[in-house]
């Protein structure tokens, strides 16, 4: 196995007595010796920090020459300069899925790795005056999938392309254990309605992603009826999404034939809590934290998420409709519960998420469209944005739709952000300082201070693969590449709206399609495709 190693980029900060800490900087054999001539020293009760450029999964390497006194010392993962300077409880800081502050004892002449979590950032304490520590190295180690990347996206924006790379970065740092994590400091899990922008993105990337179907299976097999997955009725309602579009890009009628029981069951299970006037009943709603309503919230977010339970399941049903009709299986009950469904009526105050279910479910509405494109990137949302943005597609409001993504991501980029976060509040931005910095003065600390919900403080991940959601946006509607391998057809229908031009690829079952578009003299935009030869097996369609 070939390990990947990479070195500290930046001495944040450290403590007296620590000399010549350059030397961790540059590259060296990483063996340890009984002579080494190049060493960083911490001598009584001191400490570093160190910066090694980008967020990574993995651990430390410690590569010790010399231990004498009390040889224990504090390692303080993060993924925030900030992150490695608090206490365990301190502005939520803690150990949560995977350790990230642990004491160790080190050893002479040692070659020794310490920890698995999502960080960027390391804090070393020594613990006592009487201590003498002399490194040769400390390097991270990087536990990271590396799987060709077949799709791509360039264009003349270069903050778009960095949104990308950051994009594709982020998703796959959570590609793990052949499934998808939410996160890979906190989060390590399978959620699946969380899985959706990822398992979009992942298809827009990579030719293969068993992933996807290793996590539907795992969380099914979890999950007999009449639970709900993860304990959310809604995160079923993810799963016949994810079920169907995922088959509707590959065409693997196989898993489908392996699920489609249970599909079935499902449905039956759901139309119960659908009353004849369109309002649902189950026994808790959540669409996603930011329009989630609890007890003492307003009547109008738990109006609003009502109304989003409504579309989420509308979409559901109308995508498993399709799919059991293609199976020559009934879907009658789908249509049932869609015709009730369809005789609610909502009216939304501020909620863009649920306002972009409603669009993309095919409700027709001021009210929806208002809500989606005003105020900008007001309520935004990082799990949220591929439907937000393929919603304000869907209303030809491309322009704003890029503009709103680089403006939202771009200021992720700028507070030092090297993935994308589990959620980001622009606001939070005013007066914040970056994660690659302690907060000064006034300042607002935009990973201790910041966060709302669950993910309050230092538990709010910043390596959230929800957050890839713009991949897919980007290749679905500004590339223009959409496959629809159960019918055999890839449609290519660019969206340039505030770019010169725009080059990329995107993997589909029958191999990759390249494109490339730009404006002409005439101000038309003009497109080359490169396709697989095995027409036979597609068709290829220019809108």
């Amino acid at each position: 196995m070939c390990m990947k190693y990479i070195y500290p980029t930046r001495i944040v900060a450290q403590g007296e007595n620590t000399n010549h800490s350059y030397v961790l900087m540059n590259e060296s054999i990483l063996q340890i010796g009984l002579s080494e001539a190049k060493i960083f020293s911490m001598i009584g009760k001191t400490y570093i920090i160190l910066d090694f450029g980008k967020e990574l999964s993995g651990g430390i390497r410690l590569l010790t020459y010399h231990a004498d006194g009390n040889k224990k010392i504090r390692l303080r993962f993060g993924e925030s300069v900030s992150e490695t300077c608090a206490e365990l409880g301190e502005k939520n800081a803690g150990n949560d899925h995977s350790n990230r502050d642990f004491v160790v004892e080190l050893q002479s002449f040692s070659d020794m790795n310490f920890g698995n979590t999502g960080f960027r950032f390391l804090r070393i304490d020594t613990l006592s005056e009487s201590v003498s520590i002399k490194f040769k190295s400390i390097v991270a180690y990087l536990d990271m999938d590396e799987r060709e990347e077949v799709g791509f996206f360039e264009c003349n924006d270069p903050l778009v392309n960095r949104i990308w790379t950051t994009a594709a970065y982020t998703l796959r740092l959570c590609l793990h254990n052949g499934f998808l994590w939410d996160g890979i400091k906190r989060d390590r899990l399978v959620w699946i309605g969380d899985l959706y922008p990822e398992m979009k993105s992942a298809h827009c990337l990579y030719q293969k992603v068993p992933e996807v179907e290793n996590s539907l299976r795992y969380i099914r097999e979890q999950t007999p009826l009449p639970e709900w997955m993860n304990g959310i009725p809604m995160y079923s309602f993810w799963w016949l999404i994810i079920l169907c579009d995922h088959y509707f890009r590959n065409g693997d009628k196989n898993f489908v034939y392996e699920n489609i029981d249970y599909i079935k069951a499902l449905v039956k299970q759901i139309y119960a809590f659908v009353r004849e006037d369109g309002h649902t009943e189950f026994c808790y709603n959540f669409v996603d934290w930011p329009s989630h309503y609890n007890e003492g919230d307003g009547e109008i977010k738990k109006h609003e998420e009502l109304a989003g339970v409504n579309y989420l399941l509308r979409i559901a049903l109308e995508k498993t409709a399709q799919l059991l009709r293609e199976f020559g299986e009934d879907n009658r009950i789908c249509n049932d519960v869609l015709r009730k469904l369809k005789r609610a009526s909502f009216l939304l105050q501020s909620s863009k998420s649920m306002a972009a279910l409603g669009i993309i479910s095919g409700e027709k509405s001021v009210n929806l469209e208002n809500i989606l494109i005003d105020g900008q990137v007001k309520g935004l949302s990082t799990f949220m944005s591929y439907q937000i943005l393929t919603a304000m597609g869907q209303l030809k409001a491309y322009d704003q739709a890029l503009s709103s993504l680089n403006l939202y991501y771009g200021e992720m980029l700028r507070l030092g952000a090297t993935t994308f976060w589990e959620n980001f509040d622009f606001e939070d931005a005013k007066n914040s300082t970056g994660i690659d910095c302690l907060p000064e003065g006034n300042s607002f600390d935009i990973h201790g201070d910041g966060g709302e919900h669950c993910y309050r403080g230092f538990r709010h991940s910043l390596c959230h693969g929800w957050s890839s959601g713009v991949i897919a946006y980007l290749s679905e509607t500004v590339l223009g590449i959409r496959v629809l391998a159960s019918r055999k057809k890839v449609s290519v229908d660019p969206h340039l709206n505030g770019l010169n031009w725009v080059r990329g690829a995107c993997p589909t079952p029958y191999g990759p399609i390249y494109v490339e578009h730009q404006y002409n003299d005439s101000g038309k935009v003009v497109t080359q495709i490169t396709a697989p030869h095995n027409k036979k097996d597609y068709i290829l369609e220019k809108v």
